[in-house]
């Protein structure tokens, strides 16, 4: 029993498109974090930690 190579059997899978629950997760997870991002740099600009 010959042994399939991973390689080779996800070039020949078709692509599949994103679901659209997929689309939404990326975007809310995306956004949390720019938000939590921002959020961050305005912490660190008010409140500066100093060592």
């Amino acid at each position: 029993m010959p042994q399939t190579d991973i390689r080779t059997e996800l070039e020949r899978a078709a692509p599949e498109p994103l679901l659209p629950v997929e689309k939404k997760l990326i975007g809310f997870s995306l956004g949390i974090g720019l938000v939590l991002l921002v959020v961050l740099a305005v912490i660190n600009y008010f409140v500066p930690a100093t060592f």
